[in-house]
């Protein structure tokens, strides 16, 4: 059965930090279409390297790495790869990367799938699969080429690689290498109709060279800022990402003091402030299995082992995010606010500190008492019969940050 993928997909766009980027979607989620593109995602799962999409343990040992190497010789070079989704031909890499991997019953979906979607377009189910196994491809090509020039580690996130060699390398080179591993990758067999576009960017946002010749200096990934000059590392976060979580606290002032609501004003940004994630589930153990986060700051994870090594940046604005969200939107400070006190609940880095966290089990967590007198602060919520477990599902609900 030949399925009419396109059809089904509609386009729009969505601002990513400081860009507008475009995506697609099924228009309709119980078409037979989307279902077999779940299932395209799902047969792809395996093939996905998964240490690669954790954001949050690439960071921390990439900063690993460069703190044990703060004396010695280096070099970094960080490069993105241009509109790196809609440049990857699905046949292409079918073909190529897939299809030797993959049951033989499966062929005729992706194939269906390959040709009529012919490009890799963000937003749709397989679409990020697609991009992770490419991404591996070319990380594996990128050891191969460069294993006898001192190359230690190749991180990736989608379009987002770092190097790091454990000499000094000629620039020149590197760039030499990096563009034949993306002709050997997207080019070498790119005899199809629908051909890769896949470029590398050049531009100072897209790319970064740096040695132990040129410090101090610093580069930004994944949203982090990571300084390095003379025996000596320190990790922050960038500009746009700093702004990306301040609308997180405008939005919540601003419907708060809409609404009239000075209870669930302050009880937001309590808990906005205080929290960086809430424990729900336990193993049989009863140690904390599921993690639910509540804070925007997806950086506290990699942050609280580095307390010391925080940029002045970052730490001011952890200080002083929830006031300056008042003052920008030129609203009267509330009364609980009006002096800045470093013990504060409203204050990030004092409660960054003091490693505050919610646990929603009556085991070991917050009490039936405490969880129910919390959420009745909130109006129009009727839970007087409500179970624990539905307690902490409707507290979820109220209070997750959706990233």
């Amino acid at each position: 059965m030949n399925l009419d993928f396109i059809s089904q997909i509609s386009f729009f766009k969505r601002k990513i930090t400081t860009k507008v980027q475009k995506f697609a979607k099924f228009k309709n989620k119980s078409s037979v279409e989307y279902n077999a593109s779940l299932s395209v995602k799902d047969i792809l799962e395996p093939l996905v390297e998964k240490e690669m999409r954790d954001t949050n343990k690439m960071i921390e040992k990439l900063f690993r790495r460069l703190m044990a190497n703060r004396m010695g010789l280096f070099t970094i070079v960080k490069f993105d790869i241009e509109n790196y989704f809609p440049s990857i031909s699905l046949r292409y890499a079918y073909e190529y990367f897939i299809k030797d991997k993959i049951s033989e019953k499966y062929h005729p979906l992706f194939e269906n799938y390959c040709d009529n979607v012919k490009y890799n377009l963000a937003g749709l189910p397989p679409s990020s699969n697609f991009a992770d196994i490419m991404s591996n491809a070319l990380k594996d090509e990128i050891f191969d080429f460069f294993h006898v020039d001192g190359l230690t580690d190749c991180f990736y996130h989608l379009n987002e690689f770092v190097l790091l060699f454990k000499k000094r390398v000629n620039e020149i080179y590197i760039k030499f290498g990096i563009l034949e591993c993306i002709k050997k990758v997207f080019y070498k067999r790119n005899k199809l109709q629908f051909q890769n576009k896949v470029k590398v960017k050049t531009d100072d946002n897209g790319y970064k060279f740096l040695d132990d010749t040129m410090l101090p200096k610093s580069f930004t990934w994944l949203g982090y800022k990571l300084a390095i000059t003379y025996g000596w590392q320190g990790i922050g976060i960038t500009l746009d990402i700093s702004d990306e979580n301040m609308e997180h606290f405008r939005k919540a002032i601003f419907d708060a003091v809409k609404c009239n609501f000075e209870d669930e004003e302050k009880m937001r940004l309590m808990i906005y402030s205080t929290t960086r994630n809430v424990v729900t589930n336990v193993h049989r153990q009863g140690k904390p299995d599921k993690v639910v986060s509540i804070s925007p700051f997806r950086f506290y994870k990699n942050f609280k082992k580095y307390p010391d090594l925080i940029g002045d940046n970052t730490k001011r604005f952890m200080q002083g995010v929830i006031l300056d969200a008042f003052r920008q939107q030129f609203i009267p400070t509330p009364f609980y606010l009006k002096y800045k006190n470093s013990n504060s609940g409203y204050n990030l880095w004092y409660n960054f500190l003091s490693n505050k966290s919610i646990v929603l089990n009556k085991s070991f967590g917050w009490s039936y008492t405490k969880l129910y007198n919390t959420i009745k602060k909130y109006p129009k919520i009727d839970i007087h019969s409500l179970s624990y477990d539905d307690l902490a599902k409707t507290y979820i609900e109220l209070f997750v940050i959706k990233l």
